[in-house]
């Protein structure tokens, strides 16, 4: 049986940690072939965040500590580091995402996918139908939505690929061409690096609808707007980089 490898890098996040990863226990990937592990990297919270998730490691979570904050691009590529499983899967500490969506996610590879997206705007689409702004959850800002928009327009002229959800949290990868990457960006953009260089490579990229529960500024959100201008800056150095 294959393993797939959660990685959760987590910043002050004592309020949804704990949830989470009970959801994820919750959800039974063995019916698809893979056994799960999960992995907390707590970014250097100044909360409960460490706490709470290293009271889940008699249930097998394994937790790693980096201090101070490193970014979200950090903690990621520690969590890679740490995996030993066959598959990557990216999942923020917050409950915007629902952990069985890693069904889908899981069942994809069979397509012949190298890697998986989830796509917030394929399934906004699935569950409310086409409208002036497609795939636009109703709780979810203009902002954010154009935002991705804007991305996935990018990376289709600069790439010649289509994702329809560049900025999703939920991404499955392969863990040998990951752990194979030198990763050099370090916060948010990173996710725009490994895509960038997912398609340089010439590996196939399968999107599969998601739900998606957008939160707040005031709930936590930590992704900003200058966010946004780093990951357009991001796409077209990778683009160009040899």
């Amino acid at each position: 049986m294959k393993l797939v490898s959660i990685v959760i890098p987590a910043y002050n996040e004592a309020a949804f940690i704990g949830d989470l990863l009970r959801s994820i226990a919750q959800v039974d990937t063995r019916a698809l072939g893979f056994e799960k592990e999960v992995l907390v990297v707590n970014d250097g919270s100044t909360d409960a965040t460490e706490a709470i998730a290293r009271s889940f490691e008699v249930d097998g979570v394994r937790c790693f500590t980096q201090v101070p904050n490193q970014g979200k691009g950090r903690a990621v590529e520690r969590g890679i580091r740490e995996a030993a499983g066959d598959y990557i899967l990216i999942q923020d500490a917050d409950m915007e995402y629902d952990p069985a969506d890693y069904l889908p996610l899981l069942a994809a590879l069979e397509t012949g996918a190298d890697a998986v997206y989830g796509s917030r705007v394929l399934g906004q689409i699935r569950a409310a139908g086409w409208s002036l702004t497609p795939g636009k959850n109703p709780a979810q800002g203009f902002g954010p939505w154009f935002a991705g928009v804007v991305l996935s327009f990018l990376t289709f002229l600069l790439y010649g690929r289509w994702i329809s959800d560049t900025l999703t949290a939920y991404k499955l990868y392969p863990a040998k061409v990951l752990k194979a990457m030198t990763i050099e960006t370090r916060g948010f953009e990173t996710d725009h690096e490994i895509t960038a260089k997912l398609i340089r490579g010439g590996f196939r990229i399968a999107e599969v609808p998601i739900s998606y529960r957008p939160r707040s500024l005031a709930e936590g959100k930590k992704i900003k707007p200058r966010d946004g201008l780093i990951a357009v800056w991001t796409l077209f150095r990778f683009r160009f980089k040899t």
